[in-house]
């Protein structure tokens, strides 16, 4: 909204015009409503938090009444009327309206809200029944709907830190109930199937008590931010009979990737594999720039092309190195390539880019070895080539990342007590490759993975 304000009289009378915030200062600041770090006083006096105090102190000390700007009171019991008050729907007079309570109430952690009629018996063991912990963008947007369509499992419990959310995404899909507690979840005996789909800071911690509870995992990329979680979760996948884990590595499983993975099969020379990602860009403040919650966009999205150029070439790299634009005061370190060198001498590159725009293609994957050619454009567009003849492609209706693929042959697997669908050795050794390869932008050295993985 433009304020048309006249500059140059404000200029000349060095007139200036401060626009107030909700609250004061730090309203909307992530860093300090949501991780504490507060304003010194000396730079801002009055800010959200000692405006509520200051507030609260001249309330208890009946400096301030507000005793006659309250026209109603309602219980709890009767909130609805106090909501068709303050909407019109009554014709009552009305300027201060509250909502009274019971005296103690014991304070709950947490809720457990049933959506539907529950079952007197335990489920089946051969039954899988699943339990969702965290139920944000990717839950909405990818997994919820798709595990309704496959089905084969029962839909047992959803958890997040935020219960309206859970109980919201239980009903829409058919859950049986929902929490603000992971731990029901975990501690659910009928269910023995877990989906991490929280923030990346929680991923590690729920995957090794899901494991060490006897429950399959199934967690949504990265497996962990730090390494000290890679080497937990480790010697958890050392010791006999654990359950299942799978982390949501799902390019690999799309239709055109297996395509271009088959067609190089054979190839008896090194192959040289090039993606690009068109990532967009995202503010400073955003949760995934986070060191300690999102791991970095290296670590939170650039795992799944590491992880696919690993599928493609069939090895873990030897060594990484990878240099970055300048952020200019814009950017997070989110302008960067990676080069990975692998044994016996194929070489795959990421160029991730925060500063294009959505009017171009996201993802776009060249691959070259012994006089063949792949071009795989947003999973939608495949050419494969060689020196006798050249195949397309094309997904006109729907594009396909494999994120259906890979949950089918979760359940195939469980079910069946099959091969798991990424092999343990190469979900841990590629969680240390893509902490190696944050390590070496952060440095800007080459980093040997071997000795990466090893050191404490």
């Amino acid at each position: 909204v433009g304020l048309n304000l006249p500059r140059k009289l404000y200029y000349e009378k060095e007139i200036h015009f401060q626009v107030s915030r909700s609250s004061g200062p730090g309203r909307y600041d992530a860093d300090y409503e949501e991780a504490g770090l507060d304003y010194p006083i000396g730079y801002v006096r009055w800010t959200e938090g000692r405006n509520l105090e200051a507030f609260a102190d001249l309330l208890a000390e009946k400096r301030i009444d507000v005793k006659p700007l309250i026209t109603h009171r309602y219980p709890i019991e009767q909130a609805e009327k106090a909501y068709e008050l303050i909407t019109g729907k009554s014709t009552q007079h009305y300027m201060g309206v509250i909502v009274t309570y019971p005296g103690k109430i014991p304070l709950q952690k947490s809720r457990k809200i049933y959506t539907q009629m529950q079952p007197k018996s335990s489920i089946k063991t051969e039954l899988l029944s699943i339990g969702v912990i965290g139920s944000g963008n990717y839950a909405n947007a990818v997994f919820l709907p798709m595990i309704k369509k496959i089905g084969g499992v029962k839909l047992s419990g959803i958890a997040s830190a935020n219960g309206v959310n859970a109980q919201h995404n239980a009903s829409r899909y058919g859950f049986a109930y929902a929490s603000s507690d992971q731990q029901e979840i975990l501690r659910d005996k009928d269910i023995n199937l877990v989906a991490v789909l929280t923030r990346h800071n929680q991923h590690a911690k729920a995957v090794i008590d899901g494991l060490k509870k006897g429950k399959h995992v199934f967690c949504e990329k990265p497996i962990a931010i730090k390494k000290h979680e890679i080497m937990e979760i480790e010697n958890v996948l050392k010791k006999p009979s654990h359950p299942y884990l799978t982390v949501g590595y799902n390019r690999r499983f799309s239709r055109y990737g297996r395509m271009v993975k088959d067609f190089f099969r054979d190839c008896s020379e090194p192959i040289y594999a090039s993606y690009r990602i068109n990532a967009g860009y995202l503010p400073p403040s955003h949760w995934l720039h986070d060191p300690d919650q999102g791991g970095g966009r290296l670590v939170g999205e650039g795992c799944h092309f590491i992880d696919f150029l690993c599928y493609l070439v069939g090895r873990i790299p030897e060594s990484v190195r990878v240099i970055s634009m300048p952020d200019h005061g814009k950017y997070s370190k989110d302008n960067f390539h990676i080069t990975m060198e692998f044994p016996g001498g194929s070489i795959g590159t990421v160029t991730y880019l925060a500063n294009g725009n959505k009017s171009f293609s996201k993802e776009y994957l060249e691959v070259f070895g012994g006089g063949r050619i792949a071009r795989l454009d947003d999973f939608r567009n495949l050419e494969l080539c060689d020196e006798s003849a050249s195949t397309s492609k094309k997904s006109v209706f729907r594009q396909d990342k494999g994120h259906q693929t890979l949950w089918s042959e979760i359940i195939h697997c469980i079910k069946s007590d099959a091969q798991e669908p990424i092999p343990y050795d190469d979900l841990i050794q590629i969680g240390y490759v893509i902490l190696a390869c944050q390590h070496a932008l952060e440095t800007g050295n080459v980093v040997d993975i071997a000795e990466f993985s090893q050191s404490g």
